[in-house]
């Protein structure tokens, strides 16, 4: 299992302002290429828009719709997953995006085409049963 892709998972959630949705399409093609290139999988999803019968069938299920949690309402929520090998792939990307001023760019114009403060993240190691 250790040198499986995706032993290592990093999720994000972000909220992008509507008008911001066409120049994150053209930067994502960027950096999915960049991501390939490191052997990294990754994988964006939009939220679906809520509806009241998602929110109904969570509350039944004792639990809470992710969209009442994130104030979107001028937004879209997208949510990301990066799969690693293992701690080491992680760790030569990361040494390599410090030392990438391309990617060090790449990522600022990423982030100010963030709704502020709208990202929240984690890394996940696998969970051996």
């Amino acid at each position: 299992m250790e040198n499986e892709l995706g032993n290592i998972i990093r999720l994000s959630v972000w909220r992008i302002p509507k008008t911001n949705h066409e120049a994150l399409m053209q930067l994502e093609k960027l950096i999915r290429e960049f991501f390939k290139n490191a052997d990294v999988n990754q994988e964006i999803f939009q939220l679906k828009t809520e509806s009241d019968e998602q929110h109904k069938m969570a509350e039944q299920m004792g639990m809470t719709n992710i969209a009442k949690t994130i104030a979107a309402k001028q937004d879209e929520v997208w949510l990301e997953l990066q799969f690693y090998r293992d701690q080491k792939h992680l760790d030569d990307l990361v040494a390599e995006v410090q030392k990438n001023e391309n990617a060090l760019n790449i990522g600022k114009q990423f982030m100010d085409l963030l709704a502020p403060s709208s990202c929240i993240e984690g890394w996940f190691s696998h969970v051996k049963l």
